[in-house]
Order: C-alpha cells, then sequence, then structure tokens
C-alpha cells in the first residue's frame, strides 16, 4: 500500500512538471514578426523570437541574425545583429499592432505581421 502512495505521489509530481514545461517562458512584449514600409529605405522585416532577433530587406536582400535584450519597464531594446558594427539601443512604443523603435538619429514605424 505504502508503494502505491508513493508511486502515485511520483507521477503526480510528474505530471505538474510535465505542465510547466509545455507552458514554456514568458514572451517578450516585441516577440513576433514586425514589418516596415518605407519609401526610401524599402521594406524591411524584423523578428524577435525569445531573445533572438532577425532583420531582412526585402527590398535590399539585406539578411542578419543576432540577439535582443528588452527592459519593459524602462522601453529599452537593445538588438544586435552580426552585420552591425555596434548594438543598437532604441526606445519602444508599443500600441495594438504598431511597434515604434526610437534611437539617437532614426526611428522605425512597424506593423505586427
Amino acid at each position: 500500500m505504502k508503494l502505491r502512495k508513493t508511486l502515485a505521489l511520483l507521477l503526480c509530481g510528474l505530471l505538474i512538471v510535465g505542465a510547466f514545461a509545455a507552458c514554456g517562458g514568458k514572451k517578450a512584449a516585441v516577440d513576433g514578426t514586425w514589418k516596415q514600409t518605407d519609401e526610401v529605405n524599402g521594406n524591411w522585416v524584423w523578428t524577435f523570437d525569445n531573445g533572438k532577433a532577425k532583420l531582412v530587406g526585402e527590398t535590399t536582400g539585406f539578411t542578419s541574425e543576432g540577439t535582443y535584450e528588452i527592459d519593459e519597464n524602462n522601453k529599452k531594446l537593445k538588438v544586435t545583429l552580426k552585420d552591425w558594427s555596434e548594438t543598437k539601443e532604441y526606445t519602444y512604443t508599443l500600441e495594438g499592432d504598431t511597434l515604434d523603435l526610437k534611437e539617437k538619429y532614426s526611428g522605425f514605424h512597424l506593423k505586427k505581421q
């Protein structure tokens, strides 16, 4: 009888651990695919996924991958791509399906895809 109780408790524990593992980590506010349409610089697709970043220039052929760090409390987003010479830090604003990124000399207006 004691063995049955022990096995039942072990199985319950495994089920609980499995349920939490299936939930995964918390998504960042900017996670997803975002598109920037710009008549001057062409179309760009930004993808943020669990700390990984990717930027694709649809009209330029540029593609680069890297990482990002987000500070949701201060609305800061740091993006590091392999083909950039330095990390870019943006202040971001997120409203519905619109993400605005602003840095010292430029800004980007992105729409969720």
